[in-house]
């Protein structure tokens, strides 16, 4: 038996008016998921731990099988793993978010959609601006790059993620405990470098949000993590885009996938290899990344005990607040990932498919939630019930609950 974990970001969430009371998942037109759902069996998951607020790192863990907590260090270590960098002890890397900053409020946490090109000028700008100190900058897309500092100890340090300092007065949320001196520079100094940047002053005549601020959160120091091999047995592989994703992958010895690359050229550790999809990938249309990660997911079926395959685009349309682009983007994810790979599944017979929306993300808040979401299990040896669609209600109504997300590989294996 082979095994295909479909974690979907965002996926689940709540009604809404302007979808008529409807879910943006109920909202949807997805015969493919509607197929494999009356034929499999629903439940609901917790993937965050009571103790725990509601972020990705805490859910990734969760559903890969382990308690996150000794491994919560903070993002940014786990996507300095994806870009092939291995901390010394002495660094703390840390997320660097260029935002949109309004009357003291975060007004766009991704400084309206910036270019590859445009985050990399800026980045540089502020590169130039702290040369002098003991930080250095890394490169990543867009609005997301990465801040490392060198001798400072943070342990003990508080920082909020932007999307939960939305609209918010961003004053109030700024970096606590030992270190923030460190971290509010560089936010109190940006703002002077960036105003007067030429990318910013372009993207305001073209009355596009600037990248007025940046926000700096999710450090984390080096932490071991146990190999996932050796605590499930089984051989794994990860097709994301995520640089969160693809570093968890990395640091648990997952087999890290570019999608649309084959899935049998790299060492099978993946560890200290730079796991960036390249510059073309990265442009790719929301239809042709979905289907490069079908491909690479299909291949890598053929000679792997458990694929892992992820999407983003419901979550990133959560955080916009845009229902209708929630919904598109499900049906887009049916039409061109659900649906081929059905057909490819019946084929090669003996796997396993289990969806979970990684966690559940509000259109009404913009903003994640701790509350359980469906899941969809489908494939030999599960035996379907109830005829139901996967939707967050019809997943409630089965009695199906996994209150310990830990859990999710163990039934995925052995049966619910």
């Amino acid at each position: 038996m082979r095994y295909l974990l479909v974690l979907i970001d965002g996926l689940a969430d709540t009604p809404l008016k302007e979808l008529g009371g409807k879910t943006p998942l109920e909202a949807a037109t997805a015969p493919a998921l509607d197929k494999l759902a009356t034929s499999g069996r629903l439940g609901t998951i917790r993937t965050i731990p009571r103790e725990e607020p509601p972020e990705t790192l805490a859910a990734l863990f969760t559903l890969l099988g382990y308690p996150p907590g000794p491994y919560l260090t903070g993002r940014g270590y786990y996507e300095a793993l994806a870009m092939g960098m291995m901390l010394s002890d002495e660094e703390w890397c840390f997320r660097l978010q260029f935002v949109t900053a309004v009357d003291g409020k975060i007004a766009d946490t991704r400084a309206g959609g910036l270019s590859e090109q445009e985050g990399k000028e800026l980045l540089k700008a502020l590169e130039f601006h702290f040369k002098q100190t003991k930080i250095r900058f890394v490169q990543g897309r867009g609005h997301s790059h990465l801040m490392i500092v060198d001798g400072v100890d943070f342990n003990g340090l508080t920082t909020v993620s932007p999307f939960n300092v939305l609209d918010l007065p961003y004053k109030e949320h700024l970096p606590e405990g030992a270190g923030a001196e460190t971290l509010l520079k560089v936010i109190n100094e940006a703002p002077g470098v960036l105003s007067k940047h030429e990318v910013n002053r372009v993207r305001v005549d073209l009355k596009q949000n600037p990248a007025n601020a940046v926000w700096l959160w999710g450090g984390g120091t080096s932490v071991d993590v146990p190999g996932f091999q050796k605590t499930f047995g089984l051989d794994a592989a990860m097709v994301s885009y995520s640089d969160l994703f693809r570093g968890v992958a990395v640091a648990t010895g997952i087999r890290v996938i570019n999608p649309g690359e084959s899935p049998f050229v790299r060492e099978p550790s993946g560890r200290m290899a730079a796991v960036n999809p390249d510059k073309e990938a990265s442009k790719a249309t929301e239809t042709e990344e979905i289907t490069k990660v079908r491909l690479s997911v299909e291949q890598a079926l053929t000679g792997t005990d458990f694929v892992i395959a992820h999407f983003s685009y419901p979550d990133d349309y959560s955080h916009q607040g845009d229902a209708q682009g929630k919904v598109r983007s499900i049906e887009l994810l049916d039409k061109h990932f659900f649906k081929p790979l059905h057909k490819k599944l019946a084929e090669m017979g003996e796997v396993r498919l289990t969806v979970v929306p990684t966690l559940m993300c509000r259109i009404e808040t913009r903003q994640h939630d701790e509350r359980p979401v469906p899941f969809l299990m489908w494939g030999p040896g599960v035996e379907s019930r109830w005829n139901l669609t996967l939707t967050e209600t019809n997943a409630h109504d089965t009695g199906i609950k996994i209150d310990d997300g830990t859990r999710l590989i163990d039934y995925m294996i052995n049966g619910l």
